[in-house]
């Protein structure tokens, strides 16, 4: 017992962060799959109803390769707060264009693209995180956790977005996402610090490692 709560103690920074972000990450899998439901009774086409998912994965393929290098340059707490912040305006967009009956297919299209860019921006950032806040003994448990996650949220997601949206409607499903993401911003904003001289160390072994190879010279 006292060693488990000594591990929970060590991971607690982790943890915390997990769990937000797998809520905000819910909140937003529930809202692209409520709109993936509206969008096909929208225009009852299959085919543009699955381009909603090439525009996602896209920038993925695009920009995969500038993301590592934008995550060690950059803050990544600044870079996790960004994100997120990006990716919650076009949830509020598409709230206003449902609100005002002016949503179209083409909106979806761009604003999946800009979604799906900030999440392979967030994505390093976020792996690099996790070692600055995780002690290395523990990295082991971090493939479980994220399997956890992505586990609950491929189950939970059209449950509850479907059951959501029949009983209240798509602003409710927006609502939710909306929500877990202030959850999660604010809890990353004033609960979370990144050591910066772990940061400032990984960098520098990182550099080491590369001049080992031969690849700076």
């Amino acid at each position: 017992m006292n060693r488990f709560l000594k591990t929970i103690g060590e991971m607690r920074l982790y943890l915390i962060l997990w769990f937000t972000q797998m809520l905000s990450g819910l909140g937003s899998a529930m809202t692209a799959f409520a709109l993936v439901v509206w969008s096909y009774s929208f225009d009852g086409s299959a085919l543009k109803t699955a381009l909603l998912m090439v525009c996602s994965y896209t920038p993925y393929v695009l920009f995969s390769v500038f993301a590592g290098a934008i995550s060690d340059k950059w803050n990544k707490k600044k870079i996790l707060l960004a994100s997120d912040t990006v990716s919650a305006v076009t949830t509020v967009i598409v709230l206003v264009l449902i609100k005002t009956d002016q949503l179209r297919l083409y909106h979806l299209y761009i604003l999946n693209a800009v979604s799906g860019l900030m999440n392979t921006i967030q994505q390093p950032a976020s792996e690099v995180v996790t070692t600055l806040i995780l002690p290395k003994k523990h990295y082991q448990r971090v493939g479980s956790l994220r399997y956890l996650s992505s586990s609950l949220s491929s189950i939970l997601t059209p449950i509850l977005a479907a059951a959501v949206m029949g009983l209240f409607g798509m602003e409710w499903v927006i609502a939710f996402d909306l929500a877990t993401f202030v959850i999660a911003f604010f809890v990353l904003l004033f609960s979370l610090t990144f050591p910066k001289k772990a940061e400032k160390r990984q960098r520098k072994n990182r550099f080491s490692k590369v001049r080992r190879r031969g690849l700076i010279f």
